[in-house]
C-alpha cells in the first residue's frame, strides 16, 4: 500500500480527527504494512514516536473519537 496515495488530501493540521480516522482506515486495509515508508510518513507530520502515536490512535478509536 502506498500510504502517501491513500492519505492524499488529508492534513493533520487541518483536522486531526479526520486525519487520524483515515489513517486508522489505512491501517486496517489488507495490504497495509507497518514499514519504513509508514514511519517516514508519520515523521513528516511531526510524529516522532510511532509507538506512542499508535497507542493514542487505539485509545481514540476505543473512545469513539475516530
Amino acid at each position: 500500500m502506498d500510504i502517501y496515495e491513500f492519505m492524499e488530501g488529508y492534513d493533520r493540521e487541518f483536522d486531526e480527527d479526520e486525519f487520524d480516522a483515515r489513517l486508522w482506515e489505512a491501517m486496517n486495509e489488507p495490504d497495509f504494512e507497518l514499514n519504513d515508508e509508514f514511519e517516514a510518513f508519520l515523521h513528516e507530520y511531526g510524529i516522532a514516536n510511532t509507538h506512542e502515536f499508535l497507542k493514542q490512535l487505539r485509545i481514540k478509536r476505543n473512545l469513539g473519537r475516530i
